[in-house]
């Protein structure tokens, strides 16, 4: 990516020169999405909205058909044309809070724009009027379990302002923008001074240097994006606590959404709600339902106590589903490491249980350590991840597992190696630049049981 000056001397050299081929409009700032947000006309196809408003959309880099409506080229004449359209860009007045319209490119009212060296898109008669964009974003056309959900935020002319420049600068696009389809992809969104330091850590389980890798990390989706409940009690111990996160600013299901159970790590002798907050709020924003829970904890607590509250904590959910508005054929429960161990249990060895053993659709297995003696139960289908940097046991411990599954059982089950990370990182990533992790889990529930 070009630095900053660089950006604005394109910026000087393209606001007054016609562009070659159109490209898009966007921001500067990426504003809560990975894409950045581009010049967009509202609706597609036969629903699009000429004599709305414009407003911008989630950057449609790389889906042709789809992004011609984000389409621009700078005339000789300064005009911001849509060459799909015939249409250009118009301010509806020269008055702080006027709407951006597009308009025949033959019109009395088109005029001239100027996108200046410090990145201000103005008309060019008005050079203290930025076009600017809302500080509320709308998710839009988002079904449950997209990566990277779409979202739109308005825009208007406002008075340039210092304290506005993160949502008053603009820029052309940039041709090592545009996302490809390569064997890099899935690793593209690790920020390389995190990878770097990942690899520096090796293959010891370090929890709190990579905790703190991450801290900083932006993420897709923040507290103001989810509903979290108050701290439930499912069931007698007081370990055996909830909570419930659903999201509240996209198009979230109003009525049976998937289920997904998350069961953090820690050794089986620590852990709480919080290690496993941003996922829920990650897979919340998302449209799933996701339940945070704990469970007893060693010296206090005695096998199996850790698959009976995985059971208990599911019965709990399938009990509750219609007041979650969640679908209880449609529960997932992920666990990491000492989790994923327990998980593994209520879902191989029902007979752990006391009472008979709830079923679910899937479960995600992060970095596992577990030799079961018998397996019992081959109907769920099963994810399990291990890292790249995982300490030698618990890649011993997932191949084993795995082979045994497919071997001798037949359990519909896949395994995956999130290159890069270690013990803790591909569970920390969810929700930020990094998709690797995140998109093994979304596939997987979103085909779990479709062999």
């Amino acid at each position: 990516m070009k630095n900053s000056s660089q950006v604005m001397l394109l910026a000087s050299l393209f606001g007054n020169l016609a562009l070659a081929d159109p490209q898009f409009i966007r921001s500067v700032e990426d504003l809560q999405d990975p894409s950045g947000y581009c010049l967009d006309i509202p609706g597609f196809g036969a629903r699009l909205q000429k004599d709305a408003p414009i407003n911008t959309h989630t950057c449609k880099y790389n889906r042709p058909g789809f992004n011609v409506d984000e389409l621009f080229e700078m005339t000789p004449g300064n005009f911001l044309r849509m060459p799909e359209y015939d249409l250009c860009l118009s301010a509806a007045s020269r008055d702080a809070g006027a709407p951006v319209h597009t308009i025949d490119c033959a019109s009395a009212a088109v005029h001239d724009w100027r996108l200046h060296a410090d990145s201000r898109l103005t008309p060019a008669d008005a050079p203290g009027l930025c076009v600017t964009l809302s500080s509320d974003r709308v998710f839009v056309n988002s079904s449950i379990g997209n990566l990277t959900p779409n979202s739109t935020r308005s825009i208007s002319l406002e008075k340039c302002a210092s304290e506005l420049r993160y949502r008053q600068s603009w820029r052309w696009s940039e041709p090592d923008e545009l996302e490809t389809l390569t064997a890099n992809t899935l690793r593209a969104g690790m920020p390389p001074a995190v990878a770097a330091r990942i690899r520096e850590l090796g293959n010891e389980v370090r929890a709190q240097e990579t905790a703190e890798l991450y801290t900083s990390q932006r993420r897709l989706f923040t507290a103001a994006d989810v509903v979290v409940s108050e701290e439930i009690a499912y069931g007698p111990d007081e370990r055996h606590r909830l909570q419930v996160y659903s999201g509240v600013n996209r198009n979230h299901p109003q009525n049976a959404a998937p289920i997904i159970l998350l069961v953090h790590g820690g050794g089986f002798a620590r852990g709480n709600l919080q290690v496993f907050a941003s996922a829920a709020t990650y897979f919340a924003g998302l449209g799933y339902i996701a339940v945070n829970m704990t469970y007893p904890l060693v010296p206090n607590a005695s096998w199996p106590s850790g698959s009976e509250s995985v059971a208990a904590a599911v019965r709990w959910i399938k009990a509750n589903a219609s007041e979650l508005k969640g679908n209880p054929e449609q529960i997932f429960v992920l666990g990491q490491s000492a989790g994923a161990s327990i998980v593994a249990e209520f879902v191989f060895r029902p007979g752990l249980v006391d009472k008979e053993s709830p079923t679910v659709a899937g479960a995600i297995l992060a970095s596992p350590i577990v030799k079961l003696d018998a397996i019992e139960r081959t109907s769920i289908p099963v994810l399990i991840m291990v890292a790249e940097f995982d300490p030698d046991k618990f890649k011993f411990s997932a191949a084993t597992l795995f082979r045994e599954l497919i071997v001798d059982h037949g359990v519909d089950a896949r395994l995956k190696q999130m290159r890069g990370h270690n013990h803790m990182s591909s569970i920390a990533s969810l929700g930020t630049s990094d998709t690797q992790a995140a998109e093994e889990i979304l596939d997987f529930m979103a085909t779990a049981g479709r062999r």
